[in-house]
């Protein structure tokens, strides 16, 4: 039998810019240019210090990048040792192993640990350290320069304790040693800030005055574990809801915080909870996506939530599609937001572009490929690389045996691997890692996510494994300018 997918495709088919907000500090560079080394005596920048990075020896070979839709076999492979740079047979890139959960689990007793999702970005700003969740809601911080793990965000000081359970970690977009998090489900409608030297938390915003004005009996102010505020973290998207003691958190609507000037820009009421929201990277439009069977699919609406939503579209919001699916926002090439997506409903499968300022909706690539589907993750993180967005695959099957393991020669170029695509009219692709995702339940699914500058990935996989206790976790890193090399 085939690993369980959750979120699985269904069956194929027989047939087949305008200005920003961003300071100058958070606007991504248009310098394509790897910066150049230090000179030997001067201190070595965050990203580069404490020595050499796991992938030194690897990087220089990693060019070019493997372009284009032609199917690449990917051989077998053991699966890396810990914290052992390991190169791709098929497409070259540094691949290391940055978990241990099996010897975890015979020394510690302890919880794995796991990325927790393509649209968190598990990378700080100059990707010096990465975010981990473990299976019991801890949070730990590990050096993405060695893997090392740092610390587990727990016994804090200042004004929480920890960072546990559903609280949702947002790197700081330009130190380093801060990030700021929402508490457990959002209880207290607060953002908080970390000082991970100190490991003091200090409180950013109380948005609950102001949000009780709107709605009185409001307890809870989150994304639901999907979203992400603004690219330079100035605004926030969020849902209010009412904490009810028996259980239930009635919705109450949706909102749109300023955090440099501590308020409410726009508000919106809303009687069905949304699966998530998000904040567009630009900071304009705030993003509500709603499963098909309890609300209007994914929209898009301005941060004031008023009508016209641009000077383009004279309605309230913009309709990107009619159910909530895997999916991520990104900047194109012209710092425009982008809604990246897959639409099991067209007759190919689509993954598909949706730009939130001009309504344009363009095919990036079809997923139903000879009668075969599989189920995606995107992860539009990358900032400060804007035009390109990750996408990883898993749980690829065929529409004629769809409880069984897709024989190797069935496979096509789209499967079991990440890649990342451009967010162009005629979309490039460039194939970075094989990932051997066999999937067993949602905790060992990719979840592929990228950094800033697209130069690291994180992602999760049993690497071909028999079971969920198979799963590790993974780095992959490609040279800065990767994705311009010619194909």
């Amino acid at each position: 039998m085939a690993p369980a997918v959750t979120g699985k495709a269904p069956p194929p088919a027989s047939s087949p810019a305008p200005a920003t907000h961003l300071s100058p500090a958070a606007l991504p560079s248009q310098d394509r240019t790897c910066p150049p080394p230090a000179p030997a005596r001067a201190p070595p920048p965050p990203s580069q210090a404490g020595g050499p990075q796991l992938c030194d020896a690897i990087l220089p070979g990693v060019n070019p990048l493997v372009a284009g839709t032609a199917i690449t076999p990917i051989p077998d492979s053991p699966r890396p040792d810990y914290l052992v740079p390991t190169q791709d047979p098929a497409f070259r890139s540094c691949v290391v192993r940055v978990t241990d959960n099996q010897a975890r689990q015979q020394t510690e007793q302890t919880p794995n640990l796991r990325n927790d999702y393509s649209r968190r970005q598990a990378f700080n700003t100059d990707s010096s350290r990465f975010l981990l969740e473990d299976t019991a809601g801890f949070w730990h911080v590990f050096d993405a320069r060695t893997g090392q793990p740092l610390q587990v965000l727990d016994n804090l000081t200042g004004d929480a304790t920890r960072l546990a359970g559903d609280a949702e970690p947002f790197w700081h977009p330009t130190d380093p040693n801060r990030l700021y998090f929402l508490p457990t489900n959002g209880l207290g409608m607060q953002i908080f800030q970390l000082d991970l030297g100190t490991r003091t938390v200090t409180t950013v915003a109380d948005m609950g005055p102001q949000i009780r004005q709107v709605w009185p009996d409001a307890d809870m102010a989150y994304t639901k574990a999907e979203g992400s505020p603004s690219a330079d973290g100035r605004y926030w998207c969020l849902m209010a809801r009412h904490y009810d003691d028996a259980g239930s958190q009635p919705m109450r609507g949706v909102f749109t915080w300023d955090l440099q000037e501590s308020r409410l820009v726009g508000t919106l009421a809303m009687d069905s909870a949304p699966d998530h929201v998000s904040m567009s990277p630009s900071g304009r439009y705030c993003v509500v996506s709603h499963e098909k069977a309890s609300g209007p699919g994914t929209r898009a609406y301005n941060r004031t939530f008023s009508a016209p939503y641009n000077e383009q579209i004279t309605a309230g919001y913009l309709q990107l599609h009619e159910n909530s699916e895997h999916s991520d926002i990104a900047f194109n090439r012209q710092l425009q937001d982008v809604y990246v997506a897959i639409d099991y409903q067209s007759n190919t499968g689509d993954v598909f572009m949706h730009n939130l300022d001009t309504d344009r909706r363009t095919t990036l690539f079809p997923t139903y490929l000879d009668r075969t589907a599989f189920s995606i993750h995107v992860s539009g993180k990358a900032y400060a690389r804007p035009g390109w967005a990750l996408v990883t695959t898993y749980g690829e099957y065929h529409a004629d045996a769809m409880d069984s393991v897709l024989p190797p020669e069935q496979r096509q170029w789209p499967h079991r691997k990440m890649f990342a695509v451009s967010l162009d009219e005629q979309p490039q692709v460039r194939s970075i890692a094989a990932i051997h995702p066999n999937v067993y339940q949602y905790e060992d699914e990719p979840h592929g996510t990228v950094n800033r500058d697209f130069t690291r990935m994180l992602f999760n996989s049993t690497w071909d494994g028999g079971s969920v206790n198979d799963m590790e976790v993974f780095m992959v890193a490609v040279p800065c300018d990767a994705l311009d090399q010619p194909s």
